[in-house]
């Protein structure tokens, strides 16, 4: 888990790298940092994309050639973006860097399988909390890169590493029945229909959108954040090493208030579904902060990113256990692929909304707001969750 989880910190980690080198990307391809940003959206359409197809291609293929597949999509991109041009190869080869999250849902359908039910939150949540740490660090890894080496550099380091983590995958770990037999396949096909008709499927998505809202947000904008308030590459690199140390500790702590929760109440689904639903709440209490506070002290900011990412990241800790209170083995994995490409939308939107729209114009305040309106909503769904009794 431990290997899978690491895997993972290394594929998030070229978001937040890729933001730190726009302003360089832009001056050598002549375009402004607006359209790159929108380059950036192009990839999580992939990231989204990829979401909905995991279940299906480890049903069909089997963990270690999607695995194979993901890794391709993470490092080919690495290793040419830097020397790109034009920006539609520039898009194209964003959206096939999206791709490399195919892996994920994967990851965590072989965790929900192979840990005992009772340990599901804590073990999922670790397992994200590496995995999207990877935000954090791979804004302080290119900061550091960046400034002893330079930004093209940043990109091959990473590659890099990606290579050699993943060869170590590869050396260590055997097919466990991820590719059912093609009987099995046939004789229990799930109906992605049937879930499609469940409100409660769609409940899930929208709960989950402020979480993947507000990491992306991380990931993506809060560096482009912290180069408009005035801070340089490497106090940049510091500053989120705060949102790797938020999603750390509120992946754990989640994740294990949920598991003991679940084994104290009498509806699981119940208390797990609660606990989850903290974290929209501290998601909106941490953008109150931001838009009262001089974030213009380095301390004072340090701070408020890093109760904006432990809120952001409370449901990668506490959401995934929820879903096998829901889904039986054979709906499991694919349901686990839509919902969370659905909840991913928000990768897709947030790049957009809030560093495009709002956050290139100066207009901050307002990207704030909306990342705490969607706050409301993730809220609201959880609580709709709650009340809902007939679907189960």
């Amino acid at each position: 888990m431990f290997l899978n989880a690491l895997i993972g910190c290394t594929l998030s980690a070229g978001f937040p790298q890729s933001s730190m080198t726009i302003p360089f990307l832009s001056d050598r391809m002549n375009v402004s940092q607006e359209l790159l940003l929108t380059a950036d959206t192009v990839k999580t359409a992939g990231i989204v994309m990829a979401m909905f197809l995991s279940g299906f291609a480890y049903r069909k293929y089997g963990s270690v050639k999607t695995f194979l597949f993901s890794m391709l999509s993470a490092v080919v991109p690495l290793v040419v973006i830097p020397y790109v041009r034009y920006i539609p190869f520039l898009f194209m080869l964003k959206f096939i860097q999206g791709f490399s999250s195919i892996i994920y849902p994967v990851f965590l359908i072989i965790i929900m399988d192979w840990i005992p039910e009772n340990r599901i939150g804590l073990s999922t949540a670790v397992f994200n909390g590496i995995f999207y740490g990877g935000a954090g660090i791979g804004a302080t890894f290119a900061g550091f890169v960046i400034s002893r080496f330079g930004w093209v550099e940043s990109y091959f380091t990473l590659a890099l590493v990606q290579v050699a983590v993943s060869s170590i995958w590869l050396l260590t770990v055997r097919e466990r029945d991820g590719k059912m037999p093609a009987n099995h396949v046939r004789n229990h096909h799930v109906p992605l229909t049937k879930l499609m008709a469940k409100p409660v499927v769609w409940l899930l998505a929208l709960g989950f959108l402020s979480t993947t809202w507000s990491v992306q947000v991380i990931s993506v904008d809060m560096p482009l954040f912290a180069s408009y308030l005035g801070f340089d590459e490497m106090e940049t690199g510091k500053i989120m090493s705060a949102a790797t140390m938020g999603i750390f500790f509120a992946c754990a702590v989640s994740g294990n208030i949920s598991d003991i929760a679940s084994r104290k109440s009498v509806s699981k689904l119940d208390s797990r579904t609660a606990v989850f639903s903290i974290g929209c709440l501290i998601v909106i209490i941490s953008v109150a902060v931001i838009l009262i506070s001089n974030l213009n002290n380095f301390l004072v900011f340090y701070f408020a990113v890093l109760l904006f990412s432990f809120g952001a990241a409370w449901g990668l800790g506490s959401f995934y256990s929820i879903l096998p209170e829901i889904f039986n083995e054979e709906t499991l994995p694919v349901a686990t692929g839509f919902i969370g490409g659905c909840g991913d939308i928000g990768m897709v939107s947030a790049p957009v909304i809030v560093g495009v729209l709002f956050g290139a114009k100066g207009l901050w305040s307002m990207a704030w707001g909306i990342c705490a309106l969607i706050g409301v909503l993730s809220f609201s769904a959880c609580l709709m969750i709650i009340k809902l009794r007939k679907w189960r």
